[in-house]
C-alpha cells in the first residue's frame, strides 16, 4: 500500500483519481479505433474503390453535416441526462455500424453508398458522444485539476495520432482493410462499456424548456469574448486547417508516391509533435502569457502547413515529416490551450451545451477536408493545404489585433466569469 501511495503521488494530478484513470485508459482504446477509422481506413477504402479524390469530399461531408446539425441537441441531452450513458450508447452503436461495414468489405459486397451511409450514422452519433464526454471527465476530478485533466485527455488524442494512422496503415498493408475496421469496432465497444460504470461527481441536471436552455448557452458565450474567440479559432482550424489529413491518400498516390505505411508514419510525426505541444501547455508556469502562446500556435500552425505543402510538392519526404512534426506542436499549443481554458471556466450546469457548441466547431473538420478535396480536384493537394493554412494564419493575426481578452489571458490567473444562465438551470449540485 505504501508503494502504491508513492506511485500515486508521482502521477499527474488528474491521474491520481482512480476513475479518471479508468476513463483515460478507455479513451486511449476508443480514440485509437477512432483515428484508425475516420482519419485513415474509411478514406483509404473509398479511394481504393473509386480512385477519385473528389469522393473524399463526399465522405467528409457525410461525417460532418449530421454532426454539425445535431451537436447542440447532443449538448442539451448531456446536461439533462446522465452523459456517461449517452457516451456508452453512441460508442456501442458506432461499433455495430463499423462491424457491419467490415462484413460487407470481407464478402466483397461493399459499395460507395455503404461507406457514405455508415459515415452519416457515425457522424450523427459523434454529435451525442462529444459533448457527453466533455461533461464526463471534468466530473471525475476536482475543479483545480481540470486543466491537467484536459491535458491528459489531449495527450491521448494527439498521441494516438501517432499510433492510429501507423497501426491502420500496417494492418491494411499486412492483413486487410476489414481487419482494421474490426479493431476499431472492438475499441468502441470497450470504451463504451468502461465509461458506463464510472463514478462521477454529482451534478444537478438542467431542467425547463429546451429552447431556453439553448439560449442560456448562447448568451453565456456571447457575454464572454474568450469563449467566442477560442471557438472561432477551432472553427477556422476545422474548416481550413485540417485538409492535409483527409488528403493524405492523394498525397500518397499523386504527390509523394508512397504507400499506406509511409503515409501513416507521416501523420504519426504530427502526432509526436502534438504530444510535445500538449506537454508545453500542461506545464506552463503561473502567470505565463497563455493567450499570446495560443495565438502564436495558431499562426505557426498555418505557416508550417504551407511549408509542408511546398516540401511535399518537391517530393521531399523527410523534410515533409519534419514539418508535420512542427505542425503537431503548433496545433496543440492553440487547441489544447483553448480547450483547457473553456473547461476551466464553464459551469458544470452549462458544460454539455457550451461544449456541444464547441464540438459543433470541431465537427466541421470532415467538412474542411471536403473543401480541401474540392480545391485539390480543381488545383492540386499542396495548393489545397496551403490556401486553408494561410486563412488560419490570417485569422490568428486578426484575433491578436482585435481581442485584448485573449491577448491578456495568463496561465493560472483566469477570473471565472459569472454564469449568465436563466432560472431553468438548476443550482450546482456538488
Amino acid at each position: 500500500m505504501a508503494a502504491l501511495a508513492t506511485i500515486n503521488r508521482h502521477l499527474p494530478s488528474s491521474m491520481q483519481y482512480g476513475h479518471f484513470r479508468y476513463y483515460w485508459l478507455a479513451l486511449l482504446a476508443g480514440v485509437t479505433g477512432h483515428q484508425m477509422l475516420l482519419q485513415f481506413t474509411l478514406g483509404w477504402l473509398l479511394y481504393k474503390i473509386t480512385g477519385d479524390v473528389l469522393d473524399l469530399a463526399f465522405l467528409g461531408m457525410a461525417i460532418a453535416i449530421p454532426a454539425l446539425i445535431l451537436n447542440l441537441a447532443g449538448g442539451v441531452l448531456a446536461d439533462r441526462l446522465e452523459p456517461k450513458y449517452l457516451v456508452a450508447a453512441a460508442q456501442a452503436t458506432s461499433a455495430t455500424v463499423v462491424a457491419l461495414l467490415a462484413l460487407l468489405v470481407m464478402t466483397d459486397r461493399v459499395e460507395m453508398w455503404h461507406i457514405l451511409v455508415a459515415a452519416v450514422i457515425i457522424g450523427a452519433l459523434q454529435a451525442f458522444d462529444q459533448p457527453s464526454r466533455s461533461s464526463v471527465f471534468p466530473r471525475l476530478v476536482e475543479r483545480e485539476h481540470i486543466v491537467n485533466a484536459v491535458a491528459m485527455e489531449s495527450i491521448v488524442w494527439n498521441g494516438v495520432r501517432i499510433l492510429g494512422p501507423v497501426l491502420a496503415g500496417i494492418v491494411i498493408e499486412r492483413v486487410s482493410i476489414e481487419a482494421s475496421m474490426f479493431i476499431s469496432a472492438a475499441t468502441f465497444y470497450l470504451m463504451g462499456a468502461i465509461i458506463a460504470v464510472l463514478r462521477m461527481r454529482p451534478r444537478s441536471p438542467a431542467t425547463g424548456q429546451v429552447l431556453r436552455q439553448v439560449g442560456d448557452s448562447l448568451r453565456y458565450i456571447r457575454q464572454h469574448p474568450i469563449f467566442f474567440y477560442v471557438m472561432l479559432l477551432t472553427f477556422c482550424n476545422s474548416l481550413f486547417g485540417m485538409a492535409y489529413i483527409g488528403l493524405m491518400p492523394e498525397f500518397a498516390k499523386e504527390v509523394l508516391g508512397v504507400g499506406a505505411g509511409k503515409i501513416g508514419l507521416l501523420l504519426g510525426a504530427s502526432g509526436v509533435g502534438a504530444i510535445l505541444g500538449t506537454w508545453i501547455i500542461g506545464n506552463l508556469k503561473h502567470g505565463f502569457p497563455k493567450g499570446k502562446l495560443i495565438l502564436a500556435g495558431a499562426f505557426l500552425y498555418g505557416i508550417f502547413q504551407i511549408l509542408f505543402a511546398v516540401a511535399a510538392s518537391q517530393q521531399l519526404y523527410q523534410v515533409s515529416m519534419g514539418l508535420l512534426f512542427l505542425v503537431g506542436i503548433a496545433n496543440s499549443l492553440y487547441l489544447v490551450g483553448g480547450l483547457s481554458t473553456l473547461q476551466e471556466l464553464v459551469p458544470d450546469q452549462l458544460r454539455g451545451r457550451v461544449m456541444g457548441l464547441y464540438g459543433a466547431t470541431w465537427s466541421l473538420g470532415p467538412l474542411g477536408m471536403a473543401q480541401g478535396a474540392f480545391i485539390a480536384d480543381y488545383l492540386n493537394a499542396p495548393w489545397a493545404v496551403g490556401i486553408g493554412a494561410g486563412i488560419l494564419a490570417v485569422v490568428a493575426v486578426l484575433i491578436f489585433v482585435f481581442s485584448p481578452a485573449v491577448r491578456s489571458l495568463r496561465a493560472g490567473v483566469i477570473e471565472t466569469p459569472r454564469p449568465a444562465y436563466a432560472d431553468s438551470v438548476a443550482p450546482d449540485g456538488e
